[in-house]
């Protein structure tokens, strides 16, 4: 019997235990579906939070990046996954954690409550406020309100490209707030600086947060991007700056070889080729530098086809006859065969020099020199001028 008893009584007693951990559990309950009933009951969520309509409601806001998702420069759209980080305080949602078995916190529906519409105020598409995809806030005892809308931002940036590659671009994340003026509702920036990692194209130079100037409620998030140029100088500028020195170096084959037309030719192909291929490459923008330059660079390949073209049919059709500006002029031929015998100290000045016409075929070698030296100077001193344009810092 005594053991049975003791048996008994350890039965009750974990009973006794259950019951009571059990009703505190639907004490629990209840009183916080109490506190979400008196919160709610004569809640406006059409009513901004404030018991004097007049004051304005108050936002702490910040932003947070994860990382730049693209930069399009034909399009002029930056698109970056970031997060934004929204506090206000709701004087219809504050109580005593006393009165309800201190309950520091509850849930409610975005439904029930009045809470901030906000959206992209640049964004690529159409206007679109930020949706809570959970459907409820988390509201404290003080009422505060937390809320971290997140997502793929994608915003039109006008970029300025004319020193592409070597450009640096400035863009902003626009967040305003819609349906309210600036005097219902402000908007604070928390932090200010931002810590960005760059893309493999992009580096992102500097970042921050600022609220808009008065007279607009939203937040302005600005970037600075600065574009890492070496790819775009080892795969496009440096073989183009290659082919325009092929390109002059036609003018050292000599005209009677014949391979002038064809070196040329097969040049000015290789440009087109190129251009054609890393045309898709270059931002459809007006007056950017680099693009004048490949057009410089081709528009001086077609002056040389045309010479070298011009000089190959004065050579074969016209080269025995006189220069125009040499007629009737001869000089000496320092280049006539002489007798092997010693008898050439013995032969009269007459003799011993032969007449040369200026002819167009014995001019071919001195139009080479004068046309190699020259687009030489023309090509360097394009290249260098657009090369400054394009890396001038201001």
């Amino acid at each position: 019997m005594p053991y049975r008893a003791k048996l008994f009584l350890c039965a009750f007693l974990n009973f006794l235990v259950k019951g009571c951990l059990g009703n505190d559990k639907v004490t629990a309950a209840e009183n916080v579906t109490s506190l979400r009933k008196a919160l709610l009951r004569n809640y406006d969520p059409y009513l901004r939070p404030r018991k004097n309509q007049i004051d304005p409601v108050v936002i702490n806001a910040s932003f947070f990046v994860l990382r730049f998702n693209d930069i399009n420069e034909k399009e002029e759209t930056v698109t970056l996954l970031g997060s934004l980080m929204i506090l206000w305080n709701d004087e219809f949602l504050v109580w005593d954690k006393q009165q309800y078995s201190n309950i520091s916190s509850i849930e409610l529906k975005t439904n029930d409550i009045w809470w901030p519409t906000i959206s992209l105020g640049n964004p690529v598409g159409d206007f679109e406020t930020f949706e809570n995809p959970y459907k409820i806030f988390r509201v404290s005892s003080s009422g505060d309100i937390v809320w971290f809308p997140g997502g793929l931002y994608s915003v039109v940036c006008e970029l300025n490209l004319k020193k592409y590659p070597f450009d640096t671009q400035n863009c902003d994340f626009i967040f305003s707030v819609l349906g309210y003026p600036p005097d219902d509702i402000i908007i604070n920036a928390v932090s200010s600086d931002l810590q960005v990692r760059g893309t493999t194209e992009w580096d992102v130079v500097a970042g921050r947060v600022s609220s808009m100037p008065y007279g607009k409620t939203g937040l302005i998030a600005s970037f600075t991007l600065q574009r890492k140029p070496f790819f775009v100088v080892l795969t496009v500028l440096l073989p183009l700056c290659l082919l325009s020195v092929m390109n002059v170096f036609v003018f050292l084959i000599p005209v009677e070889s014949g391979e002038k037309i064809s070196f040329a030719i097969t040049t000015f192909l290789a440009y087109s080729i190129y251009l054609s291929a890393i045309g898709s490459s270059l931002p459809a923008k007006d007056n950017v530098h680099m693009a004048v330059y490949i057009e410089i660079l081709m528009v001086l390949s077609v002056v040389i086809m045309v010479l070298v073209i011009v000089q190959t049919r004065l050579f074969f059709y016209y080269g025995d006859h006189n220069l125009p500006c040499f007629a009737g002029k001869v000089g000496v031929d320092k280049t006539i065969d002489r007798p092997n015998s010693g008898d050439e100290n013995k032969m009269s000045p007459a003799e011993n020099s032969k007449p040369l016409k200026r002819t167009w075929a014995n001019s071919m070698v001195l139009m080479d020199k004068i046309f190699f030296f020259s687009f030489t100077c023309v090509l360097g001193s394009v290249s260098i001028y657009y090369f400054d344009l394009m890396m001038l810092k201001s």
